[in-house]
């Protein structure tokens, strides 16, 4: 919960506008279904919604029905048989677009209580606490938190009818130069819900980006020490200027960022390492520095890279091996 910074807003909006919410959170799927477990939407008294709990199914359903359980406050466990009899094209053509069952709860909060568990929720999230959220689906508003680890996101326990929730922060880029690349590179992070950062020495620069959600101008490129003392997940470096480029690399290599990208060849950026460090075999083999940045996706754009960019950072917070899918031998999504 909260990995995708929009979900945030959309509470901080609800909030000021002084709206309820209805939390719909998916428990548990059988067979084919497009969203999993953990899988998360919310829905405010206006019938505004983020999120999606189906690829469409039902999502108008539940918005009708988030206005009932705000006026009746009480929670509501909803079960979606959208499994065919059969495979015939008879079944598929009834506009089903699944063929699965999903388990959801949903549960109100409101304003006037600052939305309860949600509400702390929140305030974890953006501390960057890490935190479980355990709620009962048997009796509504009964919940606590737990530091406790857990290697799931959501795990649903049916017979004690609780479920635990991680509260995530969402995962958070910083790009060290405003050069061409940097807008389209911004724009397909904050789709990803993604919160971004940028950093440059040159105003001129930095007055063409409009789409970060910090910006950070640097009179010295030694402040980036600073500005790394916020707690990033990954950086990309694309000042495209070598002096700049050293110190931001030096001062990446010496912090916890966990994906560090490095624009340019390898030559490059070995030259770069060496001008810093004796040991620059050794730290151009670091595993966190991905050089030349991106997967081969076969595009030439600043778009085109910038996805490429992204796609390489999302598998590796995600642990993935980039594969398309048709040559996965069990892909969840798709098992009937």
């Amino acid at each position: 919960m909260f990995a995708h910074k929009d979900f945030i807003n959309f509470i901080l909006q609800a909030k000021s506008d002084k709206k309820d919410i209805v939390c719909i959170n998916v428990l548990d799927t059988e067979g084919s279904v497009y969203r999993k477990s953990g899988a998360t939407m919310l829905v405010n008294s206006d019938g505004k919604f983020i999120g999606v709990v189906s690829g469409g199914c039902f999502e108008e359903d539940i918005v009708h029905c988030a206005k009932d359980i705000l006026s009746k406050h009480e929670g509501k466990y909803v079960v979606h048989d959208l499994r065919m009899k059969d495979d015939s094209l008879d079944s598929w053509g009834k506009g089903v677009g699944c063929n699965g069952l999903i388990k959801l709860w949903m549960e109100p909060f409101y304003y006037n209580q600052n939305y309860g568990a949600i509400g702390i929720a929140l305030e974890y999230a953006l501390n960057g606490i890490r935190q479980t959220l355990i709620r009962s689906t048997q009796n509504q508003g009964i919940y606590r938190f737990s530091s406790e680890e857990r290697k799931e996101e959501m795990f649903f326990d049916e017979e004690a009818q609780f479920f635990y929730q991680k509260i995530n922060s969402p995962y958070r880029l910083l790009i060290l130069g405003a050069g061409p690349g940097s807008e389209p590179l911004l724009s397909i992070a904050n789709t990803l819900g993604w919160q971004t950062a940028i950093c440059d020495t040159r105003t001129s620069n930095l007055t063409h980006v409009h789409s970060a959600d910090e910006t950070h101008l640097l009179n010295d490129c030694n402040e980036v020490h600073e500005v790394l003392e916020r707690d990033f997940d990954a950086a990309v470096v694309m000042s495209h200027n070598f002096n700049s480029d050293a110190v931001y690399l030096q001062a990446l290599l010496n912090s916890e960022v966990s994906y560090i990208g490095m624009m340019g060849p390898q030559k490059r950026t070995k030259s770069i390492i060496s001008s810093f460090s004796q040991f620059s075999e050794t730290l151009f083999m670091d595993p966190r520095l991905h050089n030349p940045i991106g997967l081969d996706l076969g595009g030439e754009s600043p778009e085109s890279i910038a996805l490429s960019i992204c796609a390489e950072i999302e598998a590796d917070r995600n642990r993935a091996i980039p594969m398309s899918l048709r040559e996965k031998k069990k892909v969840a999504i798709h098992a009937n």
